[in-house]
């Protein structure tokens, strides 16, 4: 798993599969990578100028080579499947 320096927009197709109060996680495929993307841009609006940093830090994208490794990332953070969404937490 890494870090990634793509953006948003270079991943129109993402799915959604966990949504919260501070945001949203999605997943997508992307020249036979796996991705998350970690989309936390409603906290913008609960936070200051002075506690906002720059933008692009409110979106994490997280590469993985696998599948599988996608899916052990997204289990460890107990988010669960519910159709093409996850309904959150896993308790």
């Amino acid at each position: 798993m890494s870090p990634s320096k793509l953006g948003l927009e270079d991943f129109p197709d993402r799915r959604l599969i966990f949504e919260a109060e501070g945001g949203s996680v999605y997943e997508a495929e992307r020249n036979g990578n796996y991705y998350i993307i970690v989309d936390e841009g409603t906290l913008a609006d609960l936070l200051s100028e002075d506690e906002l940093g720059p933008a692009e830090s409110l979106v994490r994208i997280r590469e993985f080579e696998t599948k599988s490794d996608r899916e052990n990332y997204v289990r460890q953070r107990g988010w669960r499947r519910s159709g093409n969404r996850r309904s959150g937490p896993q308790r």
